[in-house]
């Protein structure tokens, strides 16, 4: 049996510099667009995520200071360093559509589930505030709506619980490694 890593460094590589870099430059060619995800905890969970998966950015609809709350940064574990973000307005979720494909997660009369949609190349996958989803305007600039098929009696899953199933399916999609 391995034993229980003890601490951060325990499996990392000596040069943590040069690891850091590393990963710096040689992200996957995936992203988050974050539409008024509001919740702390969901904040700081998905900078774990995308940290995880080594995404590209997280772009983030909402006001200036999103991520500066403390919540975030306790429950972020400091990735917050290492995970290039931004907050964005409407009109920069537009320009980013024009520069990059972009599909949301949501159900919609026209999604499909994640496990068969197949991205063309890299992407941006936009995720809805808790309680309202993704807006029509936002949608309008996804090439596609994908959504977790739900087998349960509830028919949603906590926000970064759903986008971590769909960033990994996506990740393989996408032949991350």
């Amino acid at each position: 049996m391995k034993e229980r890593q003890l601490g951060f460094r325990d499996e990392r590589p000596g040069q943590m510099e040069q690891y850091i870099q590393h990963i710096q430059s040689n992200r996957h060619p995936l992203g988050l667009l974050l539409s008024h995800v509001e919740d702390t905890r969901n904040l700081g969970a998905l900078f774990r995520l995308a940290d995880a998966a080594r995404l590209q950015h997280i772009w983030a609809l909402g006001p200036p200071g999103l991520f500066e709350s403390k919540i975030v940064r306790r429950v972020s574990r400091s990735t917050l360093a290492y995970v290039p973000h931004s907050t964005i307005d409407i009109k920069e979720a537009r320009e980013l559509a024009r520069q990059q494909s972009m599909a949301a997660l949501e159900i919609t009369e026209h999604s499909i589930p994640y496990t068969a949609y197949q991205p063309k190349g890299p992407l941006i996958l936009v995720i809805g505030n808790e309680k309202d989803g993704i807006s029509e305007e936002l949608l309008a600039l996804c090439e596609a709506s994908i959504h977790i098929p739900m087998y349960g009696v509830n028919t949603s899953m906590n926000v970064a619980m759903a986008t971590a199933i769909a960033v990994y399916g996506l990740l393989a999609e996408l032949g991350g490694k």
